[in-house]
């Protein structure tokens, strides 16, 4: 085993992230060729999935605080445009999931901060998107590309589904259907809850990773759990994970270069855009809370390195069509 701790670590095309041991044993079982790597007396692993260089490392526990912490620490250390949630959670069975299904999030929501009032807690929940490309390949993917190679023992005779809706994600396992319900109501598209891929989508938000999060429903979040689906959720949601990896070469564009913009070429689009940059910035759904942070008179700016930070900048043409801009477009291209 090679010891990495003064030569470094190879750029990974993906990292895929677990809480739990049981988690990350589930996805390295399903991986051909893993390479074990130890730096700095902890052992990880790579391994090459078609064109991909993919590695797999721990937030090491549960919880969001933590997660956004390790999460950021990690895409850094592997320098990966892409990070992957892997593993397990609660499954939402109002929404038609079952024990067993996997769920990927079109929204992840941190539903735990609030204001305390004297009437009860307000909710003041923030939501994030894993990315449009990402999402899209997960949507493609066909059971026949990760149903049949799972190979833990299923106590139900059905095949897995998978279900795709607002996850939330907060502090707490839940294990009682009426405070699930209540949750529900507020967000009725909910198909899953758990307690990391929010801290993990904001790590990526402010690292520039591109975020996706793939769990199985160990459970229903509710009293009636059932240890014995554990290691075939934890497998499901490998194997559709390794399946969304495995169509990423030849689908993800966020493998191709960004936009190439000469500064002063950057610095009259900028000019141009004072009036349209709030309406760009809902485009891209850039945060309030990151809205509100820019500096007066230099909100253009903010947003344009906000997508270069991202390697989004190769969007902007199109963003900038959609919004009526074609002759910003055309310069942006006239130049690239």
């Amino acid at each position: 085993m090679a010891d990495a701790s003064s030569a470094g670590l190879p750029a990974a095309d993906a990292v895929v992230l677990t809480a739990l041991p049981e988690e990350r044993d589930a996805f390295l079982a399903v991986l051909d060729g893993v390479q074990p790597v130890r730096r700095n007396g902890v052992d990880l692993h790579t391994a090459r999935l078609g064109g991909l260089l993919v590695a797999v490392d721990s937030l090491h526990g549960m919880g969001n605080p933590g997660a956004a912490v390790t999460a950021g620490a990690l895409l850094a250390r592997w320098r990966s445009p892409h990070v992957l949630l892997v593993g397990i959670a609660g499954g939402v069975g109002a929404a038609g999931v079952r024990i067993g299904d996997v769920v990927v999030p079109d929204q992840v929501v941190g539903y735990e901060p609030a204001k305390v009032r004297p009437d009860g807690p307000q909710r003041r929940p923030e939501a994030y998107r894993p990315d449009f490309d990402l999402l899209t390949v997960a949507q493609s993917v066909q059971a026949e590309e990760w149903v049949p190679r799972i190979r833990a023992e299923r106590p139900a005779p059905d095949d897995p589904a998978v279900h795709f809706g607002t996850v939330l994600s907060g502090e707490k396992v839940i294990a009682d259907a009426a405070l699930l319900a209540e949750l529900r109501a507020e967000w009725p598209r909910t198909v899953g809850v758990e307690m990391e891929s929010f801290g993990v989508a904001l790590a990526a938000y402010r690292f520039g990773g591109r975020f996706l999060m793939v769990k199985g429903a160990s459970d229903l979040a509710d009293a009636a759990k059932d240890d014995r689906w554990r290691a075939y959720a934890a497998e499901a949601a490998a194997r559709f994970a390794v399946a969304v990896l495995h169509r990423l070469p030849a689908a993800d564009p966020g493998r191709l270069p960004d936009l190439h913009v000469p500064g002063p070429v950057m610095v009259q689009v900028c000019r141009r855009l004072v009036h349209d940059w709030p309406e760009l910035a809902r485009y891209f759904e850039i945060p309030e809370h990151t809205r509100a942070a820019f500096r007066q008179g230099d909100e253009p700016a903010r947003v344009w390195e906000w997508l270069a930070s991202r390697r989004r900048l190769r969007e902007l043409p199109a963003a900038l069509v959609a919004l009526g801009r074609e002759d910003l477009a055309e310069e942006l291209l006239h130049v690239a």
